[in-house]
């Protein structure tokens, strides 16, 4: 149940010994009784079509009842102990010597399974379901479930020195926009009343894939070293920024960026690791306009899909995608290349054959930087049955 990380002894992380943790993870749920387990276990199911690792040979994973994840009886079939980790894990940091020794500096216990989420039902708003499937963290019931957990596992108790944690450490999370400056706060706090702490931080800033995974083919995008002096009880913020010319040509489609952070505290010998993922919002480059927002069956109508380049790179190879459940056909409007600070506009007809509300989703893909997505909303009426052909 545990997610490995590493680090040099000058601060560098060791990407080719990490294992990865995923930015986001999807799988289903369905309502129905386990005859197979003792009372107590019907209701949701929790089924992984894409699992990352296989299950008796099989790429396959659960069905595992929701309410065994979460009071860890992860003995129960099937995957259990598995969907267990996946919410549950805790991740080691090891640092590593220059002779390929390692020793463990530092473990998070609340990096994974943070926000579990569904699509409320009659509405495009986010359920939470965290508390489904764990208790929360700290908390009594959360301790006594982990320690039943331990005498299912193979993993030995860590031996990590202990050391005075004063230093506490916050990263915020300021929205960033594609094409703008990205600043990062970083908030240093000394809690010791008694003396005053030195602190070392590196910070390395890299392309990184939605499987946790950071493109090494890519060079990094920013390494910052800095030494803080902290008075006891004194707080300081540090900025961290990127600038559009720094990242907008080295981040890839699809990709999100990485941020590695290491402090280590000179007095206490304190160390601190973690790994945040920051997503680039795309901003407002898409528009997209319908003739008609309401419908009949088989209706035609035009869509124009309008996307203009707010950054100082040249777009290649981009293209519109639209497609919609319910509506006829996928299709692709080739676009070309798009010159910064310049507007196309693509118009295509289609028309819908379920009844109801539907959404058609425009995407504009392209070569350089990562895809840009709107929608709207189309009510869609039943035809006069004479009138269909």
């Amino acid at each position: 149940f545990s997610i490995d990380c590493h680090y040099e002894v000058e601060g560098n992380p060791v990407d080719d010994l990490d294992d990865s943790i995923w930015n986001f993870h999807v799988w289903n749920e369905a309502w129905f009784k386990r005859h197979d387990l003792p009372p107590g276990y019907d209701g949701w199911q929790a089924v992984d079509a894409t699992p990352q690792e296989a299950s008796e040979s099989i790429m396959r994973c659960g069905p595992c009842p929701v309410i065994a994840i979460k009071q860890g009886d992860v003995y129960l079939p099937y995957d259990c102990g598995f969907m267990f980790s996946e919410v549950n894990g805790d991740r080691i940091w090891w640092k590593v010597e220059k002779d390929g020794n390692m020793s463990i500096e530092y473990i998070d216990t609340n990096c994974i399974g943070k926000s579990i989420s569904t699509k409320a039902v009659g509405s495009d708003e986010r359920e939470d379901l965290t508390s489904s499937y764990k208790h929360a963290e700290g908390s009594t019931e959360e301790e006594n479930v982990v320690e039943k957990v331990k005498h299912f596992g193979s993993r030995k108790e860590w031996n990590v020195r202990k050391v005075n944690r004063d230093i506490q450490v916050e990263l915020g999370h300021e929205t960033a926009v594609m094409g703008s400056e990205i600043k990062i706060p970083l908030q240093l706090t000394n809690t010791s009343s008694r003396s005053s702490r030195t602190v070392s931080l590196s910070a390395h800033i890299k392309c990184s894939a939605y499987t946790g995974r950071t493109d090494n083919k890519q060079p990094l995008i920013k390494t910052i070293t800095n030494v803080l002096e902290l008075s006891k009880k004194e707080s300081d913020t540090l900025t961290i920024s990127l600038l559009p010319e720094e990242y907008l040509k080295k981040i890839r489609a699809g990709s999100t960026l990485r941020m590695f952070l290491q402090l280590s505290v000179q007095e206490t010998k304190q160390v601190y690791a973690t790994q945040e993922t920051f997503l680039v919002k795309k901003g407002s480059g898409v528009m997209v306009s319908c003739t008609k927002t309401q419908v009949k069956q088989y209706e035609e109508f035009d869509v124009t899909c309008t996307y203009t380049n707010t950054t100082s790179t040249k777009l290649t190879r981009s293209y519109f995608y639209l497609e919609g459940p319910g509506i006829r056909r996928s299709k692709k409007l080739y676009c070309g290349t798009v010159q910064p600070d310049s507007t196309i506009e693509r118009t295509l007809t289609l028309s819908a054959y379920r009844v109801g509300e539907r959404v058609l989703f425009v995407k504009f893909c392209n070569s350089k930087i990562p895809n840009a997505i709107e929608k709207v909303k189309i009510q869609v009426e039943e035809a006069d049955p004479t009138e269909v052909i």
